[in-house]
């Protein structure tokens, strides 16, 4: 039986530690998330040398990462990077699908 107890505290120490870890875990991702540089729209259009409006239509069909604060578009800094690299690594531009998606959304009238 005392054998029995002894496994079950070092358990509980096992168990305790574990969550302690995963707690400074968490509060170390969320100190780093609040100290992280937030963006305007013309901060982003300035960063991407792009016209503003080009970054409202891409946020409005859900193309770029963004969250709204009221009426206003703002940006993590991290995430506009991220993306930026993951559209450096998506497929070449291709005509010919360009011209497919054109003509399915166009339906062309003889």
């Amino acid at each position: 039986m005392e054998q029995r107890m002894e496994r079950i505290e070092a358990d509980l120490l096992r168990v305790k530690t574990m969550v302690e870890e995963l707690l400074e875990l968490v509060k170390s991702s969320m100190q780093d998330h609040s100290t992280e540089r937030i963006l305007s729209a013309r901060e982003v259009a300035d960063l991407l040398k792009l016209d503003i409006n080009v970054i409202y239509a891409r946020c409005a069909r859900g193309e770029m990462p963004y969250f709204r604060m009221g009426k206003l578009y703002k940006f993590r800094k991290s995430e506009v990077l991220a993306w930026i690299r993951k559209q450096d690594s998506s497929s070449p531009f291709s005509v010919d699908d360009y011209v497919n998606r054109y003509l399915q959304e166009h339906a062309l009238r003889g």
